[in-house]
Parts: structure tokens; C-alpha cells; sequence
């Protein structure tokens, strides 16, 4: 499966990341803010395991099996905003994840990157189901998985995540 290199919403351009994206990944991954509702685990979100995650992500874009997580700038300001992507679950099943910087929040960005990464799967990845896992307390998410498209499929228990989370899906 081929890691695409760059889409775009009306405000954002979804891209690869690149070398020269690691301070802002690791300031991105060391705020408290984005990363308490994401499955990350603490050493991840050490300056150290953000560097080794970038590595790893870059290192596997052109491998049989590679990591689909990609940066997201603004377009207007070229500036790294977030990041998102695809999990695999397995063949025809994939996690779409997706985060903003804190002062991106509530600006409908997710949105618009969530239903772009949505039609992608659909038309160019073998993916026919897209999950996204929402903790309890994060509304925002919810209304953006809601928005696209996604159904509310109630609390499930996720091995990644300590607590119940929600399970959204969109189906083909």
C-alpha cells in the first residue's frame, strides 16, 4: 500500500512528514492538551519517543507495510498545525486519527481533513471501514466524527486506551 504525498482541504494541505518537521512534532507531542485524548503512551510524548516516532514514520512511507500518519499545515501560513492519519486494523478495517495544535481547536479544521482523508481511503486505500476511538470528555471530537459521517457505536474497550472510549465508524 502506497502512502500518499499530499492532499488538500480548502484551509489545509495533508503532506508526509519531513526531517525538517521534528521540533514542531516534538512540541506538538509534548503538549498535555492534544495528547491526554490520544493513545499515546508517556515515553511517546517524550521529546526522545517523538524523535524515534518520526524516524520510524519517515523510514516506512516507502515500505510494503508504512506507517500512515502525516503532517497537516495551514495553507495559508505553511505552518504545521496537526497531525493524522491511518491505522491499519486489518485488511479492509483502519483507524483514522487526527489532532490539532490547541490554538486550532474549534476552528472546523478537523472537519474538513476528517471527511478528506475519508473520501481517500474509500476511493484509494482497500480500507471499506474507517473507526475513530473518542475518549468520554472530548466533545470536539465527537462533533467532528459526527459531522463527517461517522455513527456513534457506543463505549468499547480498546487496549490502547486506559478507559472506555467511544467507537465511530463510516462504512464504504
Amino acid at each position: 500500500m502506497n502512502a500518499f504525498h499530499t492532499l488538500e482541504t480548502d484551509r489545509t494541505i495533508i503532506r508526509r512528514f519531513v526531517p525538517q518537521d521534528e521540533a514542531h512534532f516534538v512540541a506538538f507531542l509534548g503538549d498535555k492538551r492534544v495528547t491526554s485524548t490520544l493513545a499515546f503512551d508517556e515515553e511517546t510524548t517524550t521529546e526522545r519517543g517523538a524523535k524515534h516516532l518520526m524516524q520510524l514514520t519517515l523510514m516506512m512511507y516507502d515500505s510494503e507495510n508504512p506507517l500512515l500518519a502525516f503532517a497537516i499545515d495551514e495553507k495559508s501560513s505553511q505552518q504545521f498545525i496537526g497531525a493524522c492519519g491511518y491505522n491499519s486494523l486489518n485488511e479492509e478495517e483502519a483507524e483514522l486519527f487526527y489532532a490539532l495544535n490547541y490554538d486550532r481547536w474549534g476552528q472546523g479544521l478537523a472537519t474538513e481533513i476528517v471527511a478528506e482523508l475519508s473520501r481517500y481511503a474509500f476511493e484509494h486505500l482497500p480500507f471499506t471501514t474507517l473507526q475513530a476511538f473518542i475518549t468520554p470528555d472530548n466533545e470536539g471530537s465527537k462533533k467532528v466524527a459526527e459531522k463527517s459521517g461517522f455513527e456513534n457505536m457506543g463505549l468499547i474497550k480498546n487496549p490502547n486506551f486506559s478507559e472506555l472510549v467511544y467507537l465511530y465508524q463510516k462504512t464504504r
